[in-house]
């Protein structure tokens, strides 16, 4: 079982114009939307490989039954916590045939402490019965920058402790970094931000996964777009790449590369593999029509083609 808490759910709209120009009227050529949110990518990648999978976050009365229709449909067991708010709304603008992406991302609603403690104790009570705990994407406002490495915290606490997932940015990554999760996905900005380091590929990529690893982090992957990711665990460290020449979008890649890398730890699989199928799950979303969503058909034809390579 694997327990997501992406607390801070959102509607995701992709929307395609012809050209994108500052201070310009713009005609909208298609708009689909989606239940979003990194938590609930990751969510609904796992379930897509056939994994049981929850995912807690927040949910507002007029969305409420689309989110469980939808995530319901696809096999994620959703436990959402009521917020007065309306939840927010991530735009995804897709230019010049999909060539460019720009994202406009709301910070989501504001949550009192009755709300945050009810995200906060579900996460928990949820990830004690499991043997993978994530925690994916921004928190709503309300949350201090220490809310995930509280919750790191308590569940290394025994009689179970899960293996714990973090993929977060800025003051929310740092502080779940020092509570020393088992595993923390930086991308390539995030990574340099924790370490001040460059990262300008996979030897790059390598070295800072080292040096985070030897903060006392099991494993740390460091996703590095259409270069693939770099897994560090210990002294062995290993590059995963793939050439997706059909790809048509990169947003909610990073959130599908880690829901796969929840699925293959919780299969047991070693390093290697386990960076493998991310790989495929990030990549496989790259060919999807609906960002942060894969088809297991696809996971299974891009997986052989992935290539490793161990680097330490």
């Amino acid at each position: 079982m694997i327990t997501v808490g992406g607390f801070n759910t959102s509607v995701d709209k992709a929307i395609e114009i012809e050209d994108l120009r500052p201070g310009t009227v713009h005609r909208v050529r298609r708009m689909q939307a989606w239940p979003g949110g990194k938590g609930l990518h990751v969510a609904l990648t796992a379930a897509a490989l056939g994994e049981s999978v929850r995912l807690v976050g927040l949910i507002d009365r007029a969305h409420r039954r689309e989110f469980e229709d939808v995530l319901g449909a696809r096999g994620v067991e959703f436990h959402g916590v009521e917020t007065a708010g309306a939840l927010r709304t991530c735009l995804a603008l897709r230019d010049r045939g999909g060539a460019r992406v720009t994202e406009i991302l709301e910070a989501g609603p504001p949550t009192d402490e009755a709300t945050r403690e009810e995200l906060r104790s579900r996460f928990l009570a949820l990830a004690r019965s499991s043997r993978i705990a994530v925690l994916s994407g921004s928190a709503p406002p309300g949350f201090d920058d220490d809310a995930y490495a509280g919750l790191v915290t308590a569940l290394a606490e025994p009689p179970a402790p899960a293996q714990c997932l973090v993929d977060a940015s800025g003051g929310l990554l740092r502080a779940a970094a020092e509570a020393r999760p088992y595993l923390i996905k930086p991308n390539r900005d995030e990574a340099e931000a924790l370490t001040g380091e460059t990262v300008d590929g996979p030897a790059a990529g390598a070295r800072v996964a080292r040096t985070l690893a030897a903060r006392g982090i099991g494993v740390v992957i460091v996703s590095l777009g259409a270069e693939g990711a770099v897994a560090a665990s210990g002294t062995h460290v290993v590059h995963a790449s793939v050439s997706v020449p059909e790809a048509a979008h990169p947003v909610g890649s990073g959130d599908c590369l880690l829901g796969g890398v929840a699925v293959g730890l919780d299969r047991g699989l070693e390093l290697d593999e386990v960076l493998r199928l991310g790989v495929a799950c990030g990549a496989a979303n790259t060919v999807s029509p609906e960002t942060g969503w894969v088809r297991r058909a696809d996971v299974d034809a891009l997986r052989p083609r992935v290539r490793t390579t161990v680097l330490a």
